[in-house]
This record gives structure tokens, C-alpha cells and sequence, in this order.
């Protein structure tokens, strides 16, 4: 009755212990990792593990250090089989959702630049359309008043012809009375006094 209580007490005092030092570690990447079931190349080789596998860490010894794997076995492994960094079996579906994730992100920004640019590029031939039309307009507009300069000297240029013209016939209009005038001032005297001559021997 007292070996029972004893070998369950060494149980209990090694289960506690175990508890106690229990922390994550990760098989290295060798091709073949054994599994023993004591602490010591004498003992049975109690399986393989496959590498880069997480384990949790039981008891420590000089060379060796019990572990539980993922399916609840509990063995020795050489402590240079452990490592404390994930290997990169682990890391690579990491860093394979970090890559998709930047890339995802790099193609929200790429096709946000392409949305931003296509809309940069509708404004610059907007703004290139607009200025055409203006720059036609302004020629228009060029055209009609040059339309309207030559109109205008040609209006003046008839309106000057006509002044002249005016001028002339009132030039001509007036000479012609002043001569008149004059004949008429040297003709009369010649006429009354006679008249007043036969009027006198009458």
C-alpha cells in the first residue's frame, strides 16, 4: 500500500513539475527527427516527428527534452532538434497572406492611381476641348471685327466721297449764282437807263 501511494505521489510531484516548465518549441527543419522514449541514446527510438512541427516542452534534461506533439505523444527529443523560433514552414503561410495582403493593397492603389489618372486625363481633354473652341471662337471673333474695320473705311471712304461730292455741287451751286449775278448786275444797268431815255423823249 505504501509503493502505491509513493510511485502515485512521484506521479503527482512529476505532473506538477512537468506543468510547471511547460512552454512552445519548434522541431528543426531536419529530414529525420527521432523521438526516444527516455533521455538517452539507449533507449527505443518511440517514433519520428516531422520538422518545423510546434511542441510543448515537458521536463529538460542534459541532452535531451521531453515534449508532447500535436498528437498527444509524449517523448524524448535532443535539444538541438528544438529550436525557439517557428521554422519556416510555419512562417510560410505567413508570409504568403502578408504577400497577398500587400498586393491586394497595392492593386486598391494601383487602381485608384488608374481611376485618378483616367479622371486627370478626361479633365486635360476637357480642358483641351474647351480651350480649342475658345481659341476658334476668338478667331471668329477676329475674323468678323477685321470684317468690321473694312466696312467701316469703306463706310467712311463713302461717306468722305459723298462730302466731297456735296461740297462740290454746293461749289459749283454757288458759282453758278454768283455768275448769274454778275451778268444779271452788268446787264441791267444797261436796260434801265434806256428805258428811262424813251420813257423821257415820250
Amino acid at each position: 500500500m505504501q509503493k502505491i501511494i509513493k510511485i502515485t505521489l512521484s506521479a503527482l510531484l512529476l505532473g506538477a513539475s512537468i506543468n510547471a516548465v511547460a512552454e512552445t518549441a519548434y522541431v528543426t527543419e531536419n529530414l529525420n527527427t527521432y523521438l526516444r522514449k527516455g533521455a538517452g541514446d539507449n533507449f527505443k527510438i518511440a517514433g519520428a516527428i516531422q520538422a518545423g512541427e510546434p511542441v510543448t516542452i515537458l521536463n529538460r534534461q542534459e541532452r535531451y527534452t521531453l515534449i508532447r506533439d500535436g498528437k498527444n505523444r509524449e517523448a524524448w527529443i535532443l535539444n538541438s532538434e528544438l529550436s525557439s523560433t517557428p521554422s519556416s514552414k510555419n512562417e510560410n503561410p505567413k508570409l504568403k497572406a502578408q504577400v497577398q495582403e500587400l498586393t491586394a493593397k497595392l492593386e486598391n492603389i494601383d487602381n485608384d492611381w488608374k481611376q485618378r489618372t483616367a479622371e486627370m486625363q478626361r479633365r486635360s481633354d476637357d480642358s483641351n476641348q474647351k480651350s480649342s473652341q475658345l481659341l476658334e471662337e476668338n478667331s471668329q471673333l477676329k475674323r468678323e471685327l477685321e470684317i468690321t474695320k473694312n466696312k467701316n473705311r469703306d463706310l467712311e471712304a463713302l461717306l468722305d466721297a459723298g462730302k466731297r461730292e456735296i461740297a462740290i455741287q454746293w461749289f459749283i451751286y454757288g458759282g453758278s449764282v454768283l455768275g448769274v449775278g454778275l451778268i444779271l448786275g452788268l446787264i441791267l444797268p444797261l436796260i434801265m437807263p434806256k428805258r428811262r431815255r424813251n420813257d423821257g423823249w415820250s
